[in-house]
């Protein structure tokens, strides 16, 4: 008889045929309540849809397809309608390519896990503003499930990796701090929309600024929380910033293009700044030398950056919502020796680091790296070392890898 794998959260599976199969709970002993964590496998029918129950009430539905123990978790996606910063119906195909993101992902899973199906990334061009969006995309549920995945296991490492943090700092010291500060007559309020940790709202209030910074993920805010002494809002835009609430300046770093609204929270971002304020928005740069030298293939182009701008189709956006442009660049924001050190350090992640729960110790607590991850590392290092330079020079002549926005309200 085939088997495959099923998959339940803090509590039990119930299969189509009303069956219930105990649910198996893996926790790292003292990590965070991250919603990742508590996922886990366990064999049962091929074809049953099973009834997932989560905590504070939830529950899920997932699909066991016929597999055996390598049964991957089925991603669905959904069709876009219409481009989500401007409305227009109208779009064309631009390119299609593997996603990259779900290798990533399982690359980082403990055993007992069930790794995320692979999906295609296609893209189209919006016929009335110009912007590169996914479509069809993954729908609301394979994206929280891939957050979940993502911050649980792959991204965790970054938390406890201290290298990474201390250059994170000196980036927002030396580059996204300096360009606030430029723009802003002097320090008053700030908000920082997809904060993470926090770092940024700690280095900002060093020179003055009053934060308060939105976060998705309930474990990565409350790690913010503890470590920084910073103000974290969990949850939407819409359910994190009161009506009557008013900043000073507010800063996007590398969040816009993981919004699936993103011309809806600009629209309410806007609003929010008070009068002379500023916003600070920075995103993957699709008119990059490097975007335009890989086209799909661009290590940016994956399942959860659901949106692409280009310097005209972004600031064409603030316009429209009544503010001013102050600059647009895109240059480099790191050195050539930061940037070789920096592809050792990610060599040597994947050939030799152990992943898991913070301070764990036995295998329950947390996971050396899969087999297959080693042997292809170097290979993906030399390409990404290639890749690198076409984006350094790229940003010499303004057409760097990252796109930095400044906007004022008037």
């Amino acid at each position: 008889m085939h088997s495959s794998r099923g998959w339940a959260r803090r509590g039990v599976a119930r299969g189509s045929s009303g069956r219930t199969e105990d649910a198996v709970r893996l926790r790292g002993a003292g990590a965070p309540p991250a919603p990742a964590d508590a996922f886990a496998t366990r064999r049962m029918p091929p074809g049953v849809r099973v009834r997932v129950c989560l905590a504070r009430g939830r529950s899920a539905t997932y699909h066991c397809a016929v597999g055996g123990p390598t049964t991957r978790i089925e991603q669905s996606l959904a069709p876009v309608d219409a481009c989500p910063v401007c409305g227009s119906p109208r779009a064309a195909p631009f390119d299609s390519a593997r996603d990259t993101l779900a290798d990533e992902i399982n690359r980082y899973l403990p055993p007992g896990v069930a790794p995320l199906e692979q999906v295609t990334n296609n893209r189209r061009r919006c016929g009335g503003c110009g912007l590169v969006y996914l479509d069809p995309r993954l729908d609301s549920r394979s994206l929280s499930r891939l957050y979940e995945l993502w911050y649980g296991y792959a991204y965790r490492r970054i938390f406890q990796d201290d290298r990474h943090i201390a250059e994170r700092r000196r980036e927002f010291e030396r580059h996204h701090l300096r360009t606030l500060d430029r723009a802003a007559p002097e320090a008053g309020t700030l908000l920082d929309v997809g904060c993470g940790s926090g770092i940024f709202l700690a280095v900002a209030a060093r020179s003055g600024w009053r934060g308060v910074g939105v976060e998705f993920d309930p474990a990565t805010a409350a790690s913010g929380r503890l470590a920084y002494g910073v103000d974290i809002r969990c949850g939407t835009l819409a359910q994190t910033i009161a009506d009557d609430e008013r900043f000073d300046a507010i800063t996007l770093f590398d969040y816009l293009e993981h919004s699936a609204v993103p011309g809806e929270d600009l629209s309410l971002l806007a609003a929010r700044l008070a009068p002379g304020g500023v916003m600070l928005v920075r995103v993957p740069n699709q008119g990059g030398w490097q975007a335009r030298w890989m086209g799909a293939r661009w290590v940016n182009v994956i399942s959860n950056h659901l949106s692409y701008f280009e310097p005209q189709v972004l600031a064409g956006a603030l316009r429209k919502r009544g503010l001013q442009i102050v600059s647009v660049r895109a240059g480099n924001y790191r050195s050539e020796w930061q940037i070789v050190r920096g592809h050792w350090h990610w060599l040597g992640q994947r050939l030799g680091a152990t992943v898991g729960a913070p301070g764990g110790t036995s295998p329950a607590d947390g996971a050396t790296l899969r087999p297959s991850a080693a042997p292809g590392a170097l290979s993906r290092y030399l390409n990404s070392v290639f890749v690198e330079q076409i984006d350094h020079v790229g940003g010499w002549f303004g057409r760097g890898n990252n796109l930095m926005v400044v906007a004022r309200r008037p």
